[in-house]
């Protein structure tokens, strides 16, 4: 027995002390009430009864980085089993795999089975130690266990001995089983291509690549720049490490990829027989234009404006393609062209790295672009809102989403494709207005109704649109056009709108879709697709011709993350509410000289432009005439860089007077050039990085004599595909002059160290990790090695054998909570202790009190009569009362002890008896 709380207990002595004094109950009642009060004191102190078997948690951590066997999956699977089957009562199994992160796949179970690997993990890297800090918040406080690691102990990110220690604190040991793979007789590994960290455009330089061999073998050496072959040759290599110089010159700016391949035959680990390094070719920052128009009006501006520019059409950015850019132009670019990951990486590039971005109008920008619910709608000076004032017509919509069993499958942050989806039709559900109507229905080889067609007005459903659920199956494509058609026709809005979300690889019985696509046609009703998946896929090709048929637009999603933005935006480009298509005058605003010096009056009359609602704090040059008052132009600082957006289209169908402006070219180079400022002046202060395996170091050196920074300077990492959030480092200090920071990648790719110092922002050479660190040459000894060190700080074992586990591991102390039960009892002890007050015990004896005399009344000081003869009314000393009395008169004669007043509420009667003289 245990007390959650036991100073509750202390309440027993004044509690004790008043009912003795204040609730005196003789008898029965008595007894009850003192039960009640122990009970209720019992019950606030939180009582446990602590059962001492009360089984244990065992935890497998499953390593699946890449450097495991390829059956290590199966191995593990088989080992879960044969501890389940080892269960005894109390016993729980738990799976957690992990890879960069740490993943649960089964929670602690008594008697679930344990269905195999479902949850998608990063391959790239090995985080022991927080696989192991998994399994300890896995198992719940109050419990114990042991935690077994299934690994080949090529473990990356901090010392998992650490997180070891954390579990020995709590009695949970960790043991292991090593499952590597067999150590090859040859492993050729690049361990390096060092390269300078900058040079100047033409500037010969010398490139040095280290390549360590287990044994002498002739192998091919394979050198590349940006993809085109260097250098390919035979090499003779010997034990240890082999040296190999290269030399080259760069013509342009920017940042050169170099890539060192080598190959031979027998090689058991070709993970590591490739090095890449990148040089950053310095000159001055250049402008880069993405459109489709390379000779159109905005290039041949920004060119003789003597800027250096580089016109490219739209593709996936990252910030290898940034470096080295102070500005990038979007013309009038979609965002599905570019990619989520590219919008991620111009999101850092901007308010991290201190970059500019200016983006133009048209039909394919801003919130028509897909550019709402994306990375770079909070970078934009204006907000991409869709406000019902604007709505010309009201739509209905019929919304099918595919629920087969592939939506069930997650993505890298923990989601499933289904979850996305349904958070996406929520988003596009809330761009509607009232006047609108829609429906809502999942479906694979049948339909589920979510809501019938159903006006916004009356309340929509969004809980259980937001839930979804994966099916089973495909999903059947006629089947669901028809149940599209079917709701779409039950509405006679002037704009109606089928939209068809379904999986590019797995879209089945597509049946007389051809039929219902005609007819939905001369309904005049429209149909748009959103495939999950690429254009290459198996049915990518079938959601292609719905869309045409059907008079709509068709998305592909290869990133499952961009569904919310691409549902955003095909509901606004139906509701046709966010593009003003008519000629619109212009006026300057205030904040026009921000850009130079420009021509206030004169200014053209544009021919259409994105509507948009300028933000807080930020500038406007421009705006309408109209009554929407829009702005055209808008610029504002965003995080460490600029933004500017202007809403005409540059060159197009809408530009109408702009182009024939004189003010046009220095409008859009002083566009440009205010949006490169924003890195500010970097001083005399030098940013260096340098990378030792898969350690980063990046230090930031003043110059002698430069005054210092009051607050410490911090390092942000972007990584360079701008698939992972950047990571923030407060910097030390080294020295007098020297500050420093490190930090541990954890798999393979490019990384941009930026240094923020106040408001400067220094870009320091970026660094390449070219394979995970768990294929850096070793032995499978050495990972054992580090399994041991890990075991060994818990008193864990090696487990060759799972029999005995559970045997072996501590017993938990379970805990039943006695409080429920005391309550419960006391509840029906005071209904028993009012029933026998009431019905069953005697009445409570009061102290008699003396009738009043007939002197109690006289005054003080005054004798009585001598003698007096007794009036008929009054009767005579020592005689009974009158016949005649009235019975109140004979009750007031008795004493109390007879009447026995047994409550209270008798008590008031009869007070108030007396008072009537009744």
């Amino acid at each position: 027995m245990s007390f959650s709380l036991p100073q509750a207990l202390v309440l027993l002595v004044p509690l004790g002390l008043f009912l003795w004094k204040r609730g005196q109950r003789p008898g029965p009642p008595m007894v009850l009430r003192w039960a009640l009060l122990l009970l209720v004191v019992g019950a606030l102190a939180g009582p446990e009864w602590v059962l001492r078997h009360a089984g244990s948690d065992v935890v497998v951590v499953v390593d699946r980085s890449r450097s495991m066997p390829a059956d290590a999956g199966r191995v593990a699977s088989e080992l879960v089993g044969l501890l389940e089957s080892q269960r005894r009562s109390g016993d729980r199994v738990g799976v957690i795999s992990f890879g960069r992160e740490a993943r649960v796949e089964h929670p602690l179970s008594e008697v679930g089975r344990f269905g195999g690997f479902t949850r998608t993990v990063d391959a790239e890297a090995s985080d022991l130690s927080a696989a192991l800090d998994a399994a300890g918040a896995l198992v719940p406080p109050g419990r114990t266990g042991r935690v077994l690691v299934v690994s080949d102990g090529r473990a990356t990110g901090a010392d998992a001995r650490g997180a070891a220690r954390r579990l020995a604190a709590r009695g949970i040991a960790v043991d292991f089983r090593h499952v590597a793979r067999e150590d090859s007789p040859l492993d050729l590994a690049v361990l390096s291509l060092d390269v300078p960290a900058a040079v100047k455009a033409h500037e010969p330089f010398q490139m040095t690549g280290v390549v360590v061999a287990s044994a002498p073998v002739t192998g091919t050496v394979r050198l590349e720049r940006n993809g085109r072959v260097l250098v390919k040759g035979p090499f003779e290599f010997h034990t240890g490490p082999n040296l190999l110089p290269f030399r080259d010159l760069v013509d342009d700016p920017g940042l050169v990829a170099y890539r060192l391949t080598v190959e031979a035959p027998g090689d058991g680990v070709v993970e590591n027989d490739v090095g890449q390094a990148v040089l950053r070719v310095e000159g001055p920052p250049r402008v880069l234009l993405l459109t489709a128009q390379p000779q159109g009006t905005l290039a041949k501006s920004l060119r003789s404006a003597g800027l250096t520019l580089e016109v490219r059409a739209p593709f996936p950015l990252t910030l290898d393609a940034l470096d080295g850019v102070g500005t990038v132009v979007l013309e009038n670019v979609d965002a599905n062209q570019l990619g989520e990951p590219a919008l991620h990486a111009l999101a850092s590039y901007v308010e991290q790295a201190g970059g500019g971005l200016v983006m133009t109008g048209g039909r394919s920008s801003f919130g028509e672009g897909g550019y709402r619910r994306s990375p770079v709608e909070p970078l934009l000076p204006v907000s991409l809102e869709m406000r019902e004032e604007q709505r010309r017509t009201a739509l209905a919509m019929s919304v099918l989403m595919d629920c087969s069993c592939s939506m069930g499958a997650t993505v890298p942050d923990g989601r499933t494709k289904m979850e996305l989806a349904a958070e996406g039709v929520v988003g596009a559900l809330t761009l509607l207005n009232e006047k609108d109507e829609v429906s809502v229905h999942m479906v694979d080889t049948e339909v589920h109704e979510i809501f019938p067609m159903s006006p916004v007005e009356n309340g929509l459903p969004l809980d259980e649109v937001s839930r979804g659920f994966s099916g089973g199956g495909g999903i059947y494509v006629g089947e669901a056009l028809r149940e599209g058609r079917k709701q779409i026709l039950r509405s006679d809005k002037v704009t109606r709108h089928v939209l068809l979300f379904s999986d590019a690889a797995d879209s089945e019985e597509p049946a007389d879709y051809l039929r219902t696509l005609a007819e939905l046609q001369g309904q005049k009703v429209t149909v748009s697709v959103i495939g999950l998946g690429s254009k290459t896929d198996p049915d990518a090709a079938l959601l292609e011709e719905i869309a045409a048929k059907g008079g709509g637009r068709v998305y592909f999603a290869e990133d499952a993350t961009s569904l919310p933005r691409i549902f955003s935006q095909e509901t606004i480009a139906v509701a046709r509410a966010t593009f003003v298509d008519e000629p619109a005058s212009l006026e300057a605003a205030p904040d026009l000289p921000l850009l130079g010096k420009l021509p206030a009056l004169g200014l053209p009359q544009v021919g259409g432009y994105n509507l948009t609602y300028l933000r807080p704090r930020a500038s406007v040059a421009l705006r309408t005439l109209d009554d929407n008052a829009a702005p055209v132009l808008a610029l504002w600082p965003r995080g460490s860089g600029r933004v500017v957006a202007l809403m005409a289209e540059v060159d197009g169908e809408f530009t109408g007077e702009l182009r024939t402006w004189s003010g046009l070219r220095a409008a859009l180079e002083g566009m440009v050039r205010w949006s490169m400022g924003g890195a500010g002046e970097a001083g005399e202060a030098v940013a260096r990085s340098e990378r030792r395996g898969n350690l980063l170091r990046v230090t930031l050196d003043f110059a002698p004599g430069e005054a210092l920074p009051g607050a410490l300077p911090s390092l942000v990492l972007l990584p360079g595909d701008g698939r992972g959030a950047p990571v923030e480092l407060p910097m030390r200090w080294e020295d007098e002059d020297r500050v420093a920071a490190e930090y541990t990648l954890p798999g393979s790719g490019t990384w941009h160290p930026v240094v923020k110092l106040g408001t400067r922002v220094l870009r320091a050479p970026p660094v390449t990790l070219p394979y995970a660190p768990e294929f850096e040459p070793g032995t499978a000894q050495e990972g054992l090695a580090v399994l041991r060190g890990v075991a060994a700080v818990g008193g864990g074992l090696e487990r060759l054998s799972m029999t005995g586990l559970f045997s072996e591991a501590p017993e938990s102390e379970g805990r039943v909570a006695l409080a429920p039960w005391l309550v419960a009892l006391a509840v029906a002890v005071l209904l028993a202790e009012v029933v026998v007050r009431r019905f069953l015990s005697g009445p409570r004896l009061r102290r008699a009190v003396a009738p009043s005399t007939a002197a109690a009344g006289a005054v003080p000081g005054l004798s009585a009569p001598a003698s007096a003869s007794p009036s008929p009314a009054m009767p005579g000393a020592g005689t009974g009362p009158s016949p005649d009395a009235p019975v109140a008169a004979q009750e007031e004669t008795k004493p109390r002890e007879e009447r026995g007043v047994d409550s209270a509420l008798e008590a008031a009667r009869e007070r108030a008896r007396r008072r009537m003289g009744r």
